[in-house]
């Protein structure tokens, strides 16, 4: 008797381990996060307000050379990281979008707007950073010592090319100090080599803190 209950007791047994296999799910591997692309704009020069996608244009301003635009483009093209979440459009291909697309004929900054997703449409991008260059003044005397320094105002825009909203916008407006002027820099002083830097020095720390803030 005692061994018949015994073997009742391991069927059922055997029957509930069994329902509960059956029950358990597989497991499924993580989702990756999709990948998406980013391009990236030539730098242009802000010479009107509507030329902004926003934020101000300072009274006085000193437009950079074309051969800053080309150093500038350079310096952000090396500064974007390519990860397997996200690809990087730049160079020849996106200023070739940027020259055939058409600006609309009014001057304002949703005109201006416009283009800019019409470029990021061309690339076939998610996102466009769009690079404006506002003001450019090259340091005057040497590393060892400056009469007039260096200063620089940069805006970089992130487009998001399907609503042709700004996803986020980074305003740089700096220009080098003296130690003795602003302790607060003592960081960056000693970053620099206690050195008066050039206007592209300046930009690069503009463009590394820009594309920081985006995450990218």
């Amino acid at each position: 008797m005692r061994s018949n209950r015994a073997i009742i007791v391991l069927l059922v047994l055997s029957v509930v381990f069994a329902s509960a296999c059956q029950r358990r799910k597989p497991q499924v591997e993580p989702k990756m996060n999709p990948q998406f692309t980013v391009a990236v704009a030539p730098f242009t020069v802000a010479h009107e307000p509507w030329e902004l996608l926003s934020g101000y244009m300072p009274e006085r301003v000193m437009a950079p050379k074309a051969d800053a635009l080309d150093d500038l483009d350079s310096i952000l093209a090396k500064a974007m990281k390519i990860t397997p979440e996200r690809n990087i459009i730049a160079g020849t291909k996106a200023k070739s979008c940027a020259d055939s697309v058409r600006r609309a004929p009014e001057a304002s900054r949703m005109a201006t707007l416009k283009y800019w997703q019409e470029v990021g449409k061309c690339l076939d991008a998610q996102y466009l950073l769009v690079p404006v260059a506002v003001h450019w003044k090259e340091r005057e005397g040497s590393a060892a010592g400056s009469t007039s320094p260096a200063w620089v105002i940069l805006d970089l825009y992130l487009v998001n090319v399907k609503t042709g909203g700004i996803t986020n916008h980074f305003h740089y407006d700096y220009q080098q100090q003296a130690l003795t002027d602003n302790i607060l820099e003592m960081d960056k002083f000693f970053k620099r080599k206690g050195q008066w830097v050039t206007a592209e020095d300046l930009a690069r720390e503009g463009i590394e803190k820009g594309l920081k803030e985006f995450g990218l």
